[in-house]
């Protein structure tokens, strides 16, 4: 089989297991990063502010109160939203694992192409070249599917004041392509296109470099089977997390300005993000520089777990594959 098809197919199954591993973690992570500063409920009398793990996620005028917490050590969560821990999970396992796909793909064909265009050059160098190439070449699958769901996610986990459990706000994935394509068309799907670009290509350029570095990095001259197992984990992991926190900044302004509804009539023209510069000057302005900071810690945990699963997969795939 040619290598192009054996990494797209990997790339496509590793891809679809990561995102089903991490979307729990991935809504707190969007969750936070769309925490408005000053929709931020009042402190439970048994939490200090510092305690909170999910904050309001709507912009808007009428406070909104999250629900949804995890118990781990002082931080709670509300089991009862235990299946909002799906929502929003069709559009990135759907799209996410063809954008997987697409990326391994991109970077075997870039890579070889740069190999054979300037063999001279150093191998670090066209590891992250490769690595940008194949991020910026997702464009058309990213773009949509993020936007996508960080609205599904942005919508949930979080009810009006007074409302009971049941009645908490939330919609599908489904339903945001229906209203996207109802008030913006196409066109709409694009929305944060530009800054989603920059953080893929350089995001997924540090991706590939450090995951290469970590791989090629020998604790021990001879491995048995399950140390190089846990070597290549540890090497996903490690990717994913120096990826992520290269670019964090970057996926908070992404997050916020995607999350936003366009058509939404209950926003203050003082609170509509215009660009992604409008919302990263208002961001500043409501929270300084933490704001851009926001959900790191969640988001690193994340970064671990799905890249170290991810790549073993990936590694795993093509090891069948190629038999």
């Amino acid at each position: 089989m040619p290598e192009p098809l054996t990494d797209y197919i990997a790339g496509y199954v590793s891809g679809a297991v990561g995102i089903a591993i991490g979307n729990p973690l991935d809504i707190i992570k969007v969750q936070l990063q769309n925490s408005s500063a000053r929709a931020r409920p009042s402190p439970s009398p048994s939490l200090s502010g510092s305690d909170e793990v999910l904050l309001a996620s709507s912009p808007s005028a009428e406070p909104v109160v999250s629900t949804t917490r995890i118990q781990t050590g002082r931080k709670v969560i509300d089991y009862r939203y235990l299946q909002s821990l799906l929502h929003g999970v069709a559009a990135p396992i759907l799209g996410y694992g063809a954008l997987n796909a697409l990326l391994f793909a991109s970077y075997s064909i870039s890579l070889r192409a740069l190999d054979e265009i300037s063999p001279t050059v150093p191998d670090i160098a066209k590891v992250f070249t490769a690595g940008t190439i194949a991020g910026l070449s997702t464009f058309v699958i990213s773009a949509p599917t993020e936007l996508i769901k960080c609205q599904a996610q942005a919508s949930h986990c979080s009810i009006r004041p007074g409302s009971a459990a049941s009645e908490r706000v939330g919609i599908s994935s489904w339903t945001v392509c229906k209203e996207i394509l109802k008030h913006e068309g196409v066109l709409g799907f694009f929305k944060g296109g530009m800054v989603t670009s920059f953080r893929d290509g350089f995001g997924y350029g540090i991706y590939f470099w450090a995951y290469g570095a970590a791989k090629n990095w020998k604790v021990v001259d001879v491995e048995t089977s399950v140390q190089h197992v846990i070597h290549l984990l540890i090497a996903g992991g490690l990717a994913g997390c120096m990826s992520w926190a290269s670019i964090f900044p970057l996926d908070v302004i992404k997050t916020r300005y995607q999350a936003q509804l366009a058509h939404d009539a209950s926003l203050h023209p003082t609170e509509r993000y215009t660009s992604t510069w409008d919302c990263a000057r208002k961001t500043y302005v409501a929270g300084g520089i933490r704001s851009f900071f926001r959900g790191m810690n969640v988001t690193m945990i994340r970064a671990f777990l799905v890249n170290a699963v991810q790549f073993g997969t990936y590694e795993w795939m093509v090891k069948i594959i190629e038999g």
